[in-house]
């Protein structure tokens, strides 16, 4: 994955040269333009999770992370007995799988995402009848891993519409536990909310974009599970992980783990379990 970002980040710096318009890492014409197209395109869509335009920015989790990953979620019984349901995430899009024996195949993005519900669970307890609100969305993997083990009140998803559109066709695949918004940034009501997630996401935008999110939602976030990457371009100005923990109440900054880039962190705030 190292190389992935490192690549990546090279990318924007110099398209931002080029365009004052960037808006994240993954505004690079040609990510907005495939989830578009498989939105549009059956046979695309069929197969979107291995396209090479797709995976530079998601599902290019390495099988030696996966491993890492399910280590974390074995530390949780329950959810290693539910790896089946969350295996039906790799049902749709063709994405390239990885035995994990004796759990079977899966993709390592699905098993981060299973990491990741095990994190939400350690640090807030049951996400049952909780109004939640991800910022960066990726295909929507997230909040189908969650909705298969919690219900939720309310999920709202935000991003951009182009990928937006594409999170929408894949949840349609499943019958999910909660109803399910799609938002831009423009057209997020400023609400409380009572657990906002961001996987990278938030860390990966222009300061002012990163203010306008905090403004609208993560402020008024009763609890926050923020996963910090450092790879964004000088010009983007954006809040390093200090910045971002001293505008939460209580915030606290921790390891990502495991560990994907020099830098990151986890970044969580609100009330624990009991």
């Amino acid at each position: 994955m190292h190389w992935v970002l490192r690549n990546l980040a090279d990318r924007v710096r110099n398209a931002f040269v080029k365009r004052s318009y960037v808006t994240s890492l993954s505004d690079n014409g040609r990510y907005p333009q495939v989830c578009v197209d498989a939105v549009n395109s059956t046979s695309m869509f069929r197969h979107f999770r291995r396209i090479r335009n797709y995976t530079a920015i998601l599902e290019h989790v390495s099988p030696e992370q996966g491993v890492e990953y399910l280590r974390h979620v074995a530390r949780r019984p329950e959810l290693v007995a539910a790896l089946p349901r969350f295996a039906a995430n790799d049902r749709v899009g063709d994405p390239r799988m990885h035995g994990y024996p004796p759990h079977g195949a899966f993709s390592p993005t699905t098993l981060r995402y299973v990491k990741v519900l095990g994190d939400l669970l350690d640090r807030f307890g049951t996400l049952d009848g909780l109004s939640i609100c991800e910022i960066g969305v990726g295909y929507g993997g997230q909040c189908r891993v969650i909705a298969e083990w919690s219900r939720p009140a309310a999920y709202c998803l935000v991003d951009i519409r182009q990928a937006l559109g594409l999170a929408e066709r894949f949840l349609d695949h499943f019958a999910l536990s909660v109803p399910v918004e799609f938002r831009t940034l423009n057209t997020l009501p400023a609400r409380e909310w009572d657990l906002v997630i961001s996987n990278y996401a938030l860390t990966e935008l222009p300061r002012e974009y990163q203010e306008a999110y905090m403004d609208r939602a993560v402020r008024r976030a009763r609890r926050g599970y923020v996963t910090f990457n450092r790879i964004n371009p000088p010009a983007f100005r954006s809040m390093d992980a200090a910045e971002i923990a001293a505008a939460l109440h209580g915030a606290a900054i921790g390891p990502e783990e495991p560990l994907t880039h020099a830098g990151n962190c986890v970044i969580t705030w609100g009330p624990r379990p009991g």
